[in-house]
């Protein structure tokens, strides 16, 4: 998968040590857009370079001022796709990940906020009762509805996310 992340240079004299981060990735420029000057760097190994992708949205002035794109794909909410990473890179440090997964949307469960304990997600950004998985009779398929979800919650490009192919 292909992430580039653009932070504006105004931002990177709040951040300097977000520049040195931004020369690890595989390839890195300077360009302009009508704000100003912006540094891109791409990452071809996203998720393997999690730890310092995860580092240099940390080291951003501002995660909202800067812009994400997986594959192409604007990430709309770099605060949700941030929370997202350091999930992962939590996950990397288990013997079974998708236990991990399990455990931590449990962990929403037993936080009352995720009141549906068939809760068919695993992940603790998704909820098919909280954000609207339809069982109705003449709703979309389940594996849909939650590929949605999951773009929207900023996790579909997780590799632990297992989003089942069936109509549950």
């Amino acid at each position: 998968m292909r992430l580039t992340i653009a932070i504006p240079e105004a931002q990177l004299v709040q951040a300097p040590a977000a520049l040195r981060l931004i020369r690890m990735a595989q390839a890195s420029d300077m360009e302009a857009d009508d704000q100003g000057p912006v540094y891109v760097a791409c990452f071809e190994d996203f998720p393997q370079a999690v730890d310092v992708i995860t580092h240099l949205i940390w080291e951003s002035a501002d995660p909202n001022g800067i812009h994400i794109t997986i594959d192409g794909r604007p990430v709309v909410s770099p605060v949700k796709f941030y929370n997202t990473l350091l999930c992962y890179q939590e996950s990397l440090g288990v013997a079974d990940p998708a236990v991990y997964c399990t455990q931590q949307a449990a962990r929403v469960g037993d936080g009352g906020e995720c009141p549906d304990r068939a809760c068919l997600s695993h992940c603790q950004f998704m909820c098919s009762r909280c954000v609207g998985v339809s069982r109705e009779p003449g709703a979309p398929a389940m594996s849909p509805q939650l590929q949605r979800i999951a773009r929207q919650a900023e996790v579909d490009w997780c590799p632990n996310l297992r989003i089942a192919q069936s109509d549950v």
